[in-house]
């Protein structure tokens, strides 16, 4: 797909006129991932998803459907679920204001003083407003369109690449929830490009090669970057032996980092080939995987919002969420998942510290007393104090972030100029541009 750079304007980061063009175009006619399929298990089970000024009910119905509604009562238009209740089991969802109550089908069961309504209580009209829901490797999308890009369109080539790592079979293992002052396309266009890595991310050179990392665009605003794992930055010097990040890839595995002492190129061949001998054996399952894919990380930037990054043990699923009133204001949410798989070959559990979760197996068995975690909500001068942290990477792209967008608000800025390595950025900006153009 050919790329074009054209720039643009920073008002789309700043204006609040455009950000109700892209929230009636883009946001209202799009497929947004709103949850793990794991939080709606069984019957009566339900989750909040909150976006703009719209709150959505995800529900597993009685006969054991998954459906997403519009969480607000068709009475008086009070809101049938309160935000601390974001997640939870129900019978029923009863409107707390005058009582009216729907079935978990969103059909509407109970209204109190019935014959009082002399203009009739039509079921067609005052049951639930549903929204369109698909269950993909897991998660859950909904859209608000009343005519959305069929589904398997939207994700395109991109649903065949992902079923090999078994999202849906992952657990969760951390669920954040970060407010941020800055526009939400600040933190995708962050997390489109790898430029920025050599000057503020100085952990990256001691397990991933970033200037080599392969870039794929799709159809619909998508894009990939492929980044080698189990490697160095080749723009420094190669050290000596492994560097500790990859000494702990090579202990988790069961495999002795001083066998690749003076041969520290070797350590990706020497994870996939670890790896390739673990396929079916305790619970690891790399059938479908290619040998790149062992070792390396793939990023994928759903559009509009979410970053995918996904390794065959963990994967981050990030998104970016718009806020209700302040284009200049945004939330920034992680939900970690992890295998479990049996430790029996490998010789020490491996380090969650810095930023292990992302490229080490998880190791260990599923807690028996297994309960989800409850999501942290904080702001990013929290991680900015170093009270909370989303990992180290993440955490000194927020210390910037929020000046980002402080200087985008100078006389002396007027344009986003960016070079041939953001093209991800650009893709972005040229799907949203389209689907803002059509929308006018």
């Amino acid at each position: 797909m050919n790329q074009t750079i054209t720039n643009f304007s920073k008002e789309r980061y700043l204006s609040t006129d455009y950000a109700a063009r892209e929230w009636d175009a883009m946001w209202t006619e799009t497929w947004l991932f709103a949850g793990l399929a794991s939080d709606v298990a069984k019957p009566g089970d339900y989750f909040l998803f909150n976006i703009g000024v719209e709150s959505i009910i995800v529900t597993r119905t009685k006969t054991g459907d998954v459906a997403a509604f519009y969480n607000v009562c068709k009475h008086r238009g009070n809101r049938l679920v309160r935000p601390e209740n974001h997640i939870g089991c129900a019978e029923k969802f009863r409107c707390p204001y005058h009582a009216w109550t729907y079935d978990l089908d969103g059909s509407l069961r109970t209204v109190p003083d019935r014959h009082r309504f002399s203009n009739g209580l039509p079921e067609d009209k005052l049951s639930l407003s549903p929204l369109s829901l698909e269950i993909w490797h897991g998660l859950i999308f909904i859209s608000m369109s009343d005519a959305p890009v069929p589904f398997n369109e939207f994700m395109g080539p991109i649903t065949d690449e992902l079923a090999p790592y078994h999202l849906d079979k992952l657990t969760l293992v951390a669920d954040q929830s970060c407010s941020h002052n800055c526009n939400w396309k600040a933190m995708l266009d962050n997390f489109a490009e790898l430029y920025h890595v050599d000057f503020i991310h100085p952990l990256h050179k001691t397990f991933v090669d970033c200037p080599n990392a392969e870039v794929e665009f799709y159809d619909h605003g998508h894009t990939l970057v492929r980044v080698q794992g189990g490697t160095v930055n080749p723009r420094y010097p190669i050290p000596d032996e492994p560097t500790d990040m990859m000494k702990a890839q090579l202990s988790s595995l069961g495999v002795n980092p001083a066998e690749y002492d003076g041969r520290v190129l070797d350590v990706r061949e020497a994870i996939q080939k670890q790896k390739r001998d673990l396929d079916g054996k305790h619970g690891y399952d790399y059938s479908g995987l290619s040998d790149a894919q062992l070792s390396d990380i793939w990023q994928y930037n759903l559009f509009p919002n979410i970053i995918l990054a996904v390794t065959p043990e963990f994967t981050w699923i990030m998104r970016a969420m718009p806020h209700p009133t302040d284009p200049q204001k945004a939330y920034f949410e992680k939900f970690d998942l992890a295998m479990f798989a049996d430790p029996d070959l490998m010789n020490e559990s491996p380090s969650t510290a810095d930023d292990a979760p992302v490229h080490f197996v998880a190791g260990g068995a599923k807690p028996t007393d297994y309960k989800r975690p409850e999501r942290d909500y904080f702001d990013h001068d929290e991680i900015i104090a170093g009270n909370k942290t989303m990992t180290v990477t993440i955490d000194e792209d927020i210390h910037l972030l929020g000046e980002v967008q402080a200087g985008m608000r100078s006389k002396g800025f007027e344009q986003v100029w960016l070079s041939d390595d953001e093209m991800r950025v650009q893709h972005l900006h040229n799907h949203l541009d389209a689907m803002i153009e059509r929308g006018v």
